[in-house]
């Protein structure tokens, strides 16, 4: 078994084989471009063994050449979120979303920095715009309602966000935009020479127009009766509120069709603001820092924390039948039947290992659909007969035909469970290191597939050269329910080669 490290709140991670292509800084030269992809693959070989901080120097090397790239900040982020330093975890993200507000692993990546130092209602808002933006996308959703729980649960004091700064808007309108209105009323300028004028209210937020359809067509001509309220406002006969409400309204209704400016290169007065609140962020964090030096306060992990796996590890025997699976089936009785016409009714005694605690995710109530999968179909017996199957559940171990258990350990290389055929141990995997060398669950359909696979083989079932069969012997999607990496598919790893094994 690979060697544990802590699995933090959601840390997530990239499952990458990536054409790595990225934009480059205008100084970066020739020999640094031809760099950058071996840099990155070297980078990406330490992340995935959980050599995180060679990963990280690695890492930095190309941020030197490209420092907004994108896949290099969210595997940095990643892999300081793995190494406990959540500060500058959190920070890696924030520089993914100062240019791309909308990235969904980041957002995530965010939130669980948050949730690493128990600001759960914090972090809850950032899971909750990452399921906002993907309602589909069952990671964002199991961090949303996994952080949900928690506060409900476990009630703490918010240490008091950071202060934003804005930048300074012009707030009311010049003199000259309205010069122009009260010329394009009497005819003297051209369509397109108001719109101009209205372009700049829209770039400075006088008019905001966020939520209207953007369209580059600026040809129409307006409608002659909107002159008489340029005319009007030029001559103040109303007021500048009342003007721009008539402007935003038919650009929102498509009266007036205007080409949105778009944006340009951010100025200093910008720049200065956004250092200021990040500075002001970073202060933010350290209080909180200090805040739960000096606090107790619960952190609560999806993902198996250093403790459990080591409790796991300390209950070996506990959930794990790995010396009853190697010694074969010799042990276990056989299944009993009643015939009904040409029908077999075949009863399986299951006796069902609990789950390891200190998961969130319930598997053991999960298993009732596989059975109900198994007992939905009629199988064909060798002579020729109907088989259906029945499976009761025992607490006796001795009376068991299968016995059923989860585990927290690699079961080898792509190896998702194991079971002994026609009776015995069916042993399933409840997660994987090939997320980011960290131990990550798997998603609760995942857990399932392969716990009907094993089952079909815990009752007599060989591999299906079908693959649409759930007895096809390797899982073609494996998804992890955590692993913030596994949110977008370009930075997941081929996993085809995934194996559900059987053991006679």
């Amino acid at each position: 078994m690979k060697q544990n490290r802590r699995a933090n709140i959601i840390i997530i991670s990239m499952l990458f084989s990536i054409l790595f292509t990225s934009s480059l800084n205008q100084s970066a030269s020739a020999d640094d471009v031809l760099d950058i992809p071996e840099l990155f693959q070297i980078g990406q070989e330490h992340f995935f063994l959980g050599e995180y901080a060679q990963a990280i120097v690695t890492f930095d090397k190309i941020l030197e050449i490209s420092p907004n790239d994108t896949k290099t900040l969210l595997l940095k982020g990643t892999a300081l979120s793995n190494l406990d330093r959540h500060k500058n975890s959190i920070l890696e993200f924030k520089n993914v979303l100062a240019t791309d507000p909308d990235n969904l692993i980041a957002l995530l990546g965010v939130g669980v920095g948050f949730g690493n130092f128990g600001e759960y209602k914090q972090a809850h808002k950032y899971f909750s715009s990452a399921y906002e933006i993907s309602p589909e996308n069952h990671i964002a959703e199991n961090y949303m309602e996994f952080a949900e729980k928690v506060i409900v649960r476990y009630p703490y004091n918010e240490v008091a966000g950071p202060k934003i700064h804005q930048v300074a808007k012009v707030e009311v309108v010049p003199d000259w935009v309205k010069n122009s209105a009260g010329w394009w009323a009497d005819n003297k300028i051209t369509d397109t020479e108001f719109i101009s004028s209205l372009q700049f209210l829209i770039k400075n937020s006088i008019i905001k127009i966020d939520d209207v359809k953007e369209t580059k067509d600026n040809s129409s001509t307006l409608p002659s009766w909107i002159k008489n309220n340029a005319g009007w406002w030029a001559a103040n006969e109303i007021t500048d509120q009342d003007f721009l409400s008539g402007i935003y309204y038919m650009i929102e209704n498509g009266i007036i069709v205007i080409e949105i400016p778009e944006k340009g290169e951010i100025t200093k007065e910008e720049q200065l603001v956004l250092d200021r609140n990040l500075w002001e962020f970073e202060r933010y964090l350290d209080r909180i820092i200090k805040t739960i030096e000096n606090d107790t306060r619960y952190i609560e992990y999806p993902n198996p924390s250093g403790d459990v796996i080591k409790k796991f590890m300390r209950d070996y025997h506990k959930w794990n039948f790995e010396q009853q699976l190697k010694m074969g089936t010799d042990s276990f009785p056989s299944p009993t039947y009643t015939t009904n016409n040409e029908t077999f009714l075949l009863t399986y005694k299951v006796y069902v290992n609990e789950q390891p605690k200190g998961l969130p995710l319930d598997h053991v109530s999960t298993l009732n659909n596989s059975f109900a999968y198994w007992e939905g179909r009629t199988l064909k017996a060798e002579n020729g007969y109907d088989v259906k199957i029945n499976f009761v559940r025992t607490e006796s171990k001795s009376e068991a035909n299968l016995w059923v258990t989860w585990v927290v350990r690699s079961l080898g290389e792509n190896v998702l469970g194991h079971a002994n055929l026609g009776k015995g141990v069916v042993e399933v995997a409840l997660g994987g290191y090939g997320c980011d060398g960290n131990f990550q669950l798997y998603h609760v359909d995942t857990v399932e597939k392969i716990m009907t696979h094993e089952l079909g083989h815990g009752i007599g079932l060989m591999h299906s050269t079908n693959r649409d069969s759930i007895m096809y012997p390797s899982l073609q999607n494996t998804q992890y329910a955590y692993c913030l990496l596994d949110v977008n598919k370009q930075f997941t790893k081929d996993v085809s080669g995934i194996v559900l094994k059987k053991q006679s």
